[in-house]
């Protein structure tokens, strides 16, 4: 599967100003639609093009029937296939799974900027698995045993939001979010076939959300550091280009991109 069905978004900029484009990179149970309210048109309103991929089985790309078998490497062949059709580099956006595939693609060959929001951590988290397995013992033993990533996501949605994100907001997010992402691919950037963090020579931003308890801060400073770039954190949980205070996370993201990239 070389791009087919997959869904990609474009959101021109508005005034352009010869800055990089903005290739995001969704997470896990997400698609391209977690960008295209909030940070397409924001990002695109301060001159930068933007684009965003749906890999296969998420979204509203195409449905294969195997959504269960995907490897990382899967997912890195979708996301290395819509850069592709961009007539210049762009600027990497992964959040959670999406930056492990962010990485696996600017480990491979050049890219202008890597941004990773909230990545999925090397090693997992076990505090973090241990709270879901508290607070959702049924649906994690579900998830765990029997594969079924859809299971866990009432666990998920704990972290995915700030605890003033509204209820009708919360339970419409939980409703977008798809359970068609592979238990193997999740494997796959904790433990399996991870990104191997060295300096590329690439600007790197690596984010952490305040309210984010699913990865522990220090990985991603460590994650910052292995690479050569900055860290920051911005007042949201795990989805920070969702939650409540999604803005003020661009904001600081925009900071940097303009200290990386003035022209």
């Amino acid at each position: 599967m070389t791009g087919s069905g997959l869904e990609f978004l474009h959101h021109p900029a508005r005034d352009c100003q010869g800055k990089p484009p903005l290739l995001f990179i969704h997470g896990g149970f997400h698609g391209a639609w977690c960008w295209a309210e909030h940070f397409l048109p924001w990002f695109a309103g301060r001159g930068f093009d933007c684009h965003a991929i749906s890999y296969r089985d998420h979204g509203s790309s195409k449905r294969t029937g195997r959504h269960a078998s995907w490897r990382l490497k899967d997912y890195v062949v979708d996301v290395r296939w819509a850069a592709e059709q961009l007539p210049v580099r762009p600027i990497l956006i992964g959040h959670s799974l999406g930056g492990s595939i962010a990485q696996k693609l600017a480990a491979e060959s050049s890219y202008p900027g890597l941004v990773l929001l909230a990545p999925s951590p090397i090693g997992g988290s076990n505090r973090a698995a241990m709270r879901m397995m508290a607070s959702h013992p049924a649906a994690m033993w579900r998830a765990l045993v029997g594969g079924r990533m859809d299971a866990a996501l009432p666990a998920f949605m704990r972290f995915f939001v700030s605890p003033d994100f509204p209820a009708h907001e919360r339970k419409a997010l939980q409703a977008r979010c798809t359970g068609l992402t592979s238990s193997r691919s999740a494997n796959d950037a904790f433990y399996f076939d991870t990104p191997k963090p060295r300096p590329l020579g690439t600007p790197t931003l690596v984010i952490s959300g305040e309210n984010d308890w699913s990865i522990p801060r220090y990985k991603n400073e460590r994650l910052a550091l292995a690479y050569g770039g900055d860290h920051i954190t911005v007042p949201t949980a795990h989805d920070i280009m969702c939650d409540t205070r999604w803005e003020a996370a661009a904001e600081q993201v925009l900071v940097w991109l303009d200290a990386q990239f003035r022209r």
